[in-house]
């Protein structure tokens, strides 16, 4: 498919999903204030999707109606729908808050499209449902989500289970390029670990985790493994004390809610990236974001639309002022 035509798609979708009344949808309050939220930006993220279906459909060569494309992650459910209203043959949507599965199902009634099979869960229930119904699909799609993955090796283990020659593409706004946004992120994190961005802030929970299921430690001891657990679960925790091994902290800011596992937009290196997909014989293309130029004040879509520009000419440099970053994991020729 042509870029412009899935361009068109895709605006032209996006006017009939901000037309949508979704308050009187049966749907959650959180679900409502997300998309509320979304709407205004409806544009952009539809650029976002169609560059991110664009790179898949590149990458594979495919007619649209040949590939079985899985939405990993799919929050709301809007890319999925764009996929479908693309022609894509068969649409699987996953994501792990029953909250949002519960809006795609009634997003799909409500405008008459959408994924073709919809699964509540993460990496290790796609992995089971794919091969207990012999499906192998060809593209997997995950926007703002790989920053939050607790273990990353487990998860790239599944999805190459999923089927080894599955092309994978993500997007994440946990940049390790751009000065501003990782000054950004660094604040919100150190917010999340002790200050005021999550309440009670992970390192509290930590702490009266050890506290109540250690209490032979003695308060010096209580601080340096809360301290040195940070970005583990529960579990994990344990297991460090258990095993007496003081966890190395391999960077200043990065921290996870100890009960769930999810990071706060996580920066890692691209290298980190490269090595984990390498193992499972893919290579790593990094492309640049860029911003959103649909804007009500056309000084400032102005000046995006020149922003952008410079991004896309500017080479290497264009990363250090792109918002988000393009992760395209490519099955090496050389396994195919």
């Amino acid at each position: 498919m042509k870029k412009h035509n899935l361009l068109h798609i895709a605006r032209s979708l996006s006017e009939r999903l901000q037309k949508i009344d979704y308050n009187r949808l049966p749907i959650s309050d959180y679900n409502k204030r997300y998309i509320g939220n979304l709407k205004p930006a409806m544009h952009y993220y539809m650029k976002i999707y169609s560059a991110c279906l664009s790179k898949g459909f590149d990458i594979l060569n495919h007619s649209p109606q040949d590939i079985t494309f899985v939405d990993y992650g799919g929050g709301s459910g809007f890319l999925s729908i764009l996929a479908k209203s693309a022609g894509v043959g068969k649409v699987i949507y996953l994501d792990l808050n029953p909250k949002s599965v519960e809006t795609i199902r009634v997003l799909k009634k409500e405008t008459g499209i959408g994924p073709d099979i919809i699964l509540h869960g993460n990496s290790d229930t796609l992995a089971d449902w794919c091969k207990k119904n012999d499906i192998h699909p060809d593209l997997l799609i995950a926007t703002d989500l790989i920053e939050h993955v607790y273990d990353l090796e487990a998860f790239f283990k599944d999805l190459a289970g999923v089927n080894p020659k599955m092309q994978m593409i993500f997007t994440t706004a946990s940049t390790p390029f751009n000065p501003y946004v990782k000054r950004r992120l660094h604040r919100l994190m150190d917010n999340s670990e002790a200050g005021t961005a999550e309440s009670p802030n992970y390192y509290t929970l930590r702490k009266e985790y050890i506290e109540k299921n250690y209490p032979n430690f003695s308060a010096d001891e209580i601080n340096k493994w809360t301290q040195q657990t940070r970005g583990l679960v529960y579990q994990d925790i344990d297991k460090a004390i258990k095993a007496n091994q003081l966890p190395e902290l391999k960077d200043a800011h990065n921290t996870c809610d100890p009960e769930s596992g999810n990071w706060t937009e996580r920066i890692l290196p691209i290298e980190d990236y490269r090595s984990l997909v390498r193992t499972h014989n893919y290579s790593l293309k990094v492309d640049k974001g860029f911003y959103n130029t649909d804007r009500n004040n056309s000084v400032s879509s102005i000046i995006c639309k020149c922003i952008n520009l410079l991004i896309r000419l500017s080479g290497k440099g264009g990363f250090l002022i792109a918002p988000f970053i393009f992760l395209s994991c490519v099955r090496q020729r050389s396994e195919s």
